[in-house]
């Protein structure tokens, strides 16, 4: 890789890191199924760990309008919102996350630059922060859970 596209991915990553640093403080992120059962994680290049896609609201965002961008901005592809599954609270840095579950309409999943890999993964291997909110959005009949995390 070029030193001027170094610089870029760089400069792209540490833009989105600075936008990470949402001072609303809400998120919304989307629960996404393959035809096996399997929920699609990211590989987050600034906080290497593996999440659901989505992320921040922009000024004056609607919460499914924000998943509905995450999904285009992370994946490249479009997806339609099946429900608002639940509403957390993470009490560690005073963040609320809406989780979606939403399913795929088209495209291909094509990261962008804030994700270094993606997987399919089945539900009881998903990582233990993630999994009560993948659990909810799996058993979703139409009322969304309100939790709050430590």
């Amino acid at each position: 890789m070029s030193l001027r596209k170094k610089w870029f991915t760089l400069v792209q990553i540490a833009y989105d890191l600075v936008m990470k640093l949402n001072p609303r403080k809400l998120a919304a992120h989307a629960v996404i199924q393959d035809e096996r059962g399997r929920v699609l994680l990211l590989r987050s290049r600034y906080a290497d760990r593996w999440m659901l896609p989505g992320g921040g609201l922009d000024r004056r965002e609607n919460l499914d309008a924000a998943v509905l961008r995450e999904c285009r901005e992370e994946l490249g592809v479009e997806v339609a919102v099946d429900g608002l599954t639940g509403i957390y609270y993470h009490a560690h840095n005073s963040a609320y996350v809406a989780v979606f579950r939403v399913r795929l309409v088209s495209g291909e999943v094509r990261l962008s630059h804030e994700h270094s890999e993606f997987r399919w993964l089945e539900p009881e291997e998903l990582p233990d922060r993630t999994r009560p909110m993948v659990e909810d959005a799996l058993r979703y009949e139409g009322q969304p859970i309100l939790r709050t995390f430590g």
